[in-house]
């Protein structure tokens, strides 16, 4: 053993150590990645109507609303970002700043034996009323509410019709 630093052993098992140490830290990567959720609520329901008719309906719950994708062919359906305030989260009682809000929805339409499967998602994103978060969007989870609501306007007019 040398009598100024480690015995060979010792410096062979650091070295494995620290390697092992740095392969797992570069394999895992960085905890606030970008591979986690993809940050959507999924809402569906099957439909007793073929395919045309809830379609159909589906452009009728849509109007007004403007749209960037409508694939009939593939049963996809999306709209452009649609903004407000949220009405869940503020600055605080004295500053008294609003958090902007947007979503837009991404609806899918697959016939299935007699049946018409819905699927709606709605991606949210928010953004701070100050400070350096005021400059992006931030993602967020959806709590099923616009979802809900928009499925439930989707069976109302299929409904009637």
């Amino acid at each position: 053993m040398d009598k100024k630093g480690l015995s060979y052993a010792g410096y062979i098992a650091i070295m494995t150590s620290l390697t092992i140490a740095l392969f797992t830290i570069i394999l895992t990567g960085c905890a606030t990645g970008s591979r986690g959720h993809r940050n959507m609520t999924s809402v569906s329901d099957y439909f007793d109507k073929d395919i045309e008719t809830v379609w159909n309906a589906l452009i009728q719950a849509t109007e007004g609303i403007p749209i960037e994708v409508k694939d009939h062919e593939n049963g996809v359906l999306r709209t452009k970002w649609g903004k407000g305030w949220s009405k869940t989260k503020t600055t605080g009682l004295f500053l008294e700043g609003q958090w902007q809000e947007r979503y837009r929805l991404i609806i899918r339409v697959t016939g299935e034996q007699n049946k018409t499967y819905v699927s709606v998602n709605a991606q949210v994103e928010t953004k701070a009323p100050g400070g350096s978060q005021a400059y992006r969007w931030t993602r967020v989870v959806s709590d099923g509410t616009i979802e809900r609501e928009f499925l439930k306007k989707l069976e109302d007019i299929i409904g009637s019709s």
